[in-house]
């Protein structure tokens, strides 16, 4: 399910989800949920658990999970009255990750919309305007909202603009340096011809 040298893609998978066992489980219960006096895990219990294990487990129909509260129907009205206000670094930073993980075994339209709404919106409001419009402390606090994918897409539009402006400088230069020559040249012949010819004196 992850990409074992994807980075981003482990750290997502360590996000802890809902998870229903449909069967006991034993010997489990104080590794999935410290503190508990039980050993083992009656079917029906509700746990929060990684990912990779939730859907491991979900995989193999020993247990259901479900999305965690960030993608819920009252955070998703939240969201949807005012996705760029939204900050998701500190909530959800693999929001859009996790949520489609977690689809592949929810198969929930309405969450594949509300994400894909959620990404059309945010992308407009806050990566594509902070990369022409936002400096300074700004810059800091946009970045401070973006969810680590979100991120990376912004960063990855400041290179390209970087990018873009050190080759406008350069083809400018590259133009003055080859319009040089041309007016050098143009400036000579102007003296040539303003030079009136001498004339030979007959003795």
């Amino acid at each position: 399910m992850t990409d074992y040298w994807n980075l981003d893609a482990a750290l997502a998978e360590e996000t802890t989800v809902p998870l229903r066992f449909k069967f006991g489980v034993a010997g489990v219960a104080r590794v999935l949920e410290p503190g508990s006096t039980a050993n083992d895990i009656s079917a029906g219990t509700k746990v929060e658990a990684p990912l990779w294990l939730s859907a491991a487990l979900s995989r193999r129909g020993m247990a259901s999970m479900s999305a965690p509260e960030m993608y819920s129907e009252r955070y998703r009205r939240k969201i949807n009255a005012g996705a760029e206000c939204m900050n998701l670094k500190g909530r959800a930073p693999y929001f859009y990750d996790v949520g489609n993980k977690c689809n592949e075994f929810m198969q929930d339209l309405t969450l594949s919309a509300f994400l894909s709404r959620t990404y059309a919106t945010r992308y407009r409001e806050l990566v594509s305007k902070g990369l022409s419009t936002v400096s300074g402390e700004d810059m800091l606090e946009l970045q401070s909202k973006l969810s680590l994918e979100e991120l990376s897409v912004f960063e990855a539009g400041r290179s390209s603009v970087a990018r873009a402006e050190m080759w406008s400088r350069g083809a400018r230069l590259r133009t003055a340096a080859a319009a040089a020559p041309s007016r050098k040249r143009a400036s000579a012949r102007g003296d040539a011809e303003g030079r009136e010819p001498r004339q030979r004196v007959e003795g």
